[in-house]
């Protein structure tokens, strides 16, 4: 299959994750090869990644320059869609889901590209000067937030065929990875 169907087929599989069917965990290829051609949404992510943050880093004052900081959010990135995915390796043998690994993984990554996806518009707002007030921003943000928290549930609980309160767990666990990797890269491009 070449990339263009690949990301079709991902985002097609994600469309029935959006919609709650349990049934299009099933779509996502549940193999080690499955797993490597999810990571396909990485590379077309990265030019949303980019984007965002040339738009981010304008706002700054005094504007950082891009081209200093690319290389070291490159890496950033590629560490933001690394983590998880390890993590689970050690996570999914611990509850005895090794066989659903893979389908987990493939299904999350695929999400994860619709996420920027969704998210774009939203950030590009942010950058634009043209923002509501900070208590409708903030509400966007947590109701945002717990929308895809849901949606992450939902892929561990149907994609690792896991207890709802396991699933939760997971999703707990994650945010904490990701709150944990912001606070670094936070606390890094403040030296």
């Amino acid at each position: 299959m070449n990339a263009i169907a690949e990301v079709i087929s991902g985002l097609k599989a994600v469309w029935g994750v959006i919609c709650f069917r349990p049934d299009a965990l099933g779509r996502f290829d549940n193999t080690p090869s499955g797993v490597a051609r999810s990571f396909l949404a990485a590379a077309v992510g990265f030019p949303i990644y980019a984007l965002v943050l040339q738009a981010n880093l304008a706002t700054m004052t005094p504007r950082p320059s891009l081209a200093a900081l690319l290389p070291l959010m490159i890496c950033y990135y590629v560490i933001e869609w690394l983590i998880w995915p390890n993590v689970m390796v050690g996570v999914a043998r611990r509850l005895g889901r090794q066989r659903f690994y893979c389908r987990y993984i493939a299904a999350y990554n695929w999400f994860a590209l619709a996420q920027m996806l969704i998210m774009l518009p939203y950030q590009i707002s942010m950058t634009s000067g043209n923002l509501p007030p900070a208590p409708e921003l903030a509400l966007v943000g947590f109701v945002t937030t717990l929308a895809f928290g849901v949606y992450e549930w939902f892929i561990a609980r149907h994609g690792l065929e896991i207890p709802p309160r396991r699933a939760v767990a997971l999703v707990v666990l994650n945010l904490m990875v990701g709150l944990a990797l912001l606070w670094f890269k936070a606390f890094q491009l403040q030296l």
